[in-house]
């Protein structure tokens, strides 16, 4: 399984983790760290991945 995070702002920032520790760890530092947490994040499970060519 594989997990994402990502912030709800122009630059998404996006990371996918192939555990969850990481992700979480991530997650937290995001919505913890004082110039970002006026900002929205996410930890999602990815259900799918597509990979363009």
């Amino acid at each position: 399984m594989k997990y994402a995070v990502f912030s709800d702002y122009c630059d998404a920032g996006q990371t996918v983790y192939e555990d969850k520790d990481s992700a979480l760890a991530d997650y937290n530092e995001r919505i913890n760290r004082e110039s970002t947490n006026g900002v929205d994040a996410y930890l999602c499970v990815v259900l799918e991945e597509y990979k363009a060519k």
